[in-house]
């Protein structure tokens, strides 16, 4: 009976298997007869459109969960835009953006490779999504021109770290933690003690730091004084139609609109090329899986690691 039922189960393996296959195979034949749309290692000539796709919270590398990367990786993406810039071909890039924001490293040399593009003349437009909130607003800031959705949410302009205090939880289970550390501010933000005051100061310290960076970067990419920034940048978010009010989106729009902003902006014909990126239906499904364990779950202060007990210095959006 056993041997039996390893042979069903391996016969509806290998079944499952080829469906899956067969499935990718068409979705795969289906992205590349897109009209118009390229990958950018076709021998396609003529000027045209890239298009780099940020989808979930931004960090350096991405976090490894078994066989998925969840979230943005920033390398990846500096990767891509190292193409695109290099490409001839290229004379605009839309970002499109769809994340509540990530770590501030990763997001602040995504923001710097974008400018450079720009100073090389290419056009970069912004097209958001979903949600483009804290470090994925600054990424937009690069951005010679953004469009958002009516609905998107977008602002949330802020750092944040965070850190539970389980010292009451502690103290009832009658847990006790030995620390050996090499200076005072070691285990600074541990989940097992309360914070203190000069601890507090620190951390402060260095979110006014990097708050102060990202009001900066915002106000050189869009070209507006702080001071005009600073009273909205208290981490609010704000909808797309209220963020072009307040001149921190351009206009209203879908990834429809930022194509023909690309176009008119470099000069290009309505039927140029556009270059997207090289994607596949198990890449698409693994993102959104693992958007939606960073969206309900916060999964990142799990898997980062807790050094000096501080898992995230962030700009991003929580909801």
């Amino acid at each position: 009976m056993d041997k039996n039922r390893k042979i069903l189960v391996a016969i509806m393996a290998m079944l499952g298997l080829s469906a899956i296959l067969a499935v990718f195979e068409i979705s795969m034949t289906i992205q590349a007869s897109r009209p118009g749309v390229y990958r950018l290692s076709s021998p396609v000539i003529g000027d045209g459109i890239g298009v780099v796709r940020i989808n979930g919270p931004i960090t350096m590398t991405g976090t490894a969960d078994g066989f998925m990367t969840l979230g943005a990786s920033a390398e990846t993406i500096l990767r891509r835009l190292d193409e695109l810039s290099k490409d001839s071909r290229i004379k605009a890039v839309i970002v499109r953006i769809n994340s509540p924001g990530g770590t501030v490293a990763a997001t602040q040399e995504i923001f710097q490779k974008l400018m450079a593009m720009r100073r090389k003349n290419i056009k970069i437009i912004a097209s958001l999504g979903d949600i483009a909130a804290s470090g994925g607003y600054y990424i937009a800031a690069a951005c010679e021109y953004i469009i958002a959705n009516p609905g998107t949410v977008t602002g949330s302009i802020g750092v944040i770290a965070v850190s539970p205090n389980l010292q009451g939880l502690f103290e009832k289970l009658g847990i006790k933690m030995n620390v050996i550390k090499s200076g005072a501010y070691k285990d600074i933000l541990a989940s097992y003690r309360n914070l203190t005051e000069e601890e507090r100061a620190l951390i402060q310290a260095m979110i006014d730091s990097s708050y102060n960076q990202f009001l900066r970067d915002v106000s050189l990419g869009r070209n507006i004084p702080i001071d005009e920034i600073r009273p909205l940048a208290d981490g609010r978010v704000m909808s797309g139609t209220q963020a072009v009010e307040a001149k921190l989106v351009s206009e209203t729009g879908g990834f429809e609109a930022a194509l023909e902003k690309a176009r008119k902006l470099a000069g290009l014909s309505d039927d140029c090329p556009v270059f997207d990126e090289e994607t596949n239906p198990f890449e698409r499904f693994f993102s959104g899986i693992a958007g939606a364990l960073f969206r309900g779950n916060h999964l990142e202060e799990r898997l980062a690691g807790h050094s000096n007990g501080i898992s995230m210095i962030e700009y991003r959006y929580r909801p």
